[in-house]
C-alpha cells in the first residue's frame, strides 16, 4: 500500500472512531438525534448518515460469511477461478487448501 492510500485509510479510521464515539454519546444521552445535533451544532443529515453507516458496518460484522463445514479425508475440493480454470485437490491436500483459503479470506 502506498503512503497516500495508507494516509487515507488512517484518516477514515479516525473519522469512524470520532463519529462512533459521538453516536455512543448520543445513545447514552437519551436525546433525539435532532436535539443532540442542535445542542452540539452538528448538521443533522451528516449525523444521520454516520449513524446509518455504523449500523450497516455492525450488521456486516455480525453476518457470518461462511458456514462451518467438516472435511474428512479422503476429501475432494474443486475451485473454479474467474478465468474458468479449475483446481482440484484431493485427500490431505484438500484439507490444507481449504485451511489456507479460509485463513486468507478472514
Amino acid at each position: 500500500m502506498n503512503d497516500k492510500a495508507q494516509t487515507g485509510q488512517t484518516a477514515l479510521a479516525a473519522k469512524r472512531a470520532y463519529w462512533g464515539n459521538l453516536i455512543a454519546e448520543w445513545k447514552r444521552s437519551g436525546q433525539s438525534q435532532k436535539a443532540f445535533c442542535i445542542e452540539r451544532s452538528f448538521v443533522l443529515s451528516t449525523f444521520q448518515w454516520w449513524c446509518a453507516r455504523a449500523k450497516r458496518r455492525d450488521a456486516t460484522k455480525a453476518a457470518r460469511p461462511f458456514l462451518p463445514i467438516a472435511l474428512h479425508a479422503p476429501s475432494v475440493v474443486e475451485v473454479e477461478l474467474r478465468s474458468r480454470t479449475r483446481i482440484r485437490f484431493e485427500g490431505e491436500a484438500a484439507l490444507q487448501a481449504v485451511a489456507r483459503l479460509t485463513a486468507r479470506v478472514k
